[in-house]
């Protein structure tokens, strides 16, 4: 063995890196593997990499926000402040949120249409 490379490795391991190096007897799975990573479509780089679908926000017109702002008015000190709403926690959310300007507790109830577009808010106040 004349190669430079091959001069660092003992004799009798060149031949074995050599074998290693060989193309594979079957190369049809390899084409199809790389076939599908030069498909660059979202749902093919998911199934090559066994990934669940994600949420895509160029998606365009039928997918809803996954969050929004709405301004309340506290209950209790009528101060406006903005609240920032959840579409994906459920069609019916109830939860209890504080007041930014005096801290007093607000009950928060709010519906979410099949679209994911908020389609009602109520707060009043939590005692």
């Amino acid at each position: 063995m004349s190669d430079p490379i091959f001069s660092r490795f003992s004799p009798c391991i060149a031949p074995a890196i050599l074998a290693a190096m060989k193309p594979p007897a079957d190369p049809a799975p390899l084409a199809q593997l790389l076939a599908q990573a030069l498909r660059l479509d979202p749902a093919a780089i998911d199934a090559l990499y066994g990934l669940e679908p994600v949420y895509e926000p160029e998606a365009g017109e039928g997918h809803a926000e996954l969050c929004t702002d709405v301004e309340i008015d506290c209950p209790w000190c009528h101060a406006p402040h903005l609240l920032r709403i959840d579409l994906t926690a459920g069609r019916a959310q109830a939860y209890v949120e504080d007041c930014q300007v005096c801290c007093r507790p607000i009950a928060v109830q709010l519906a979410v249409d099949d679209a994911g577009a908020l389609a009602s808010l109520s707060t009043d106040r939590s005692d």
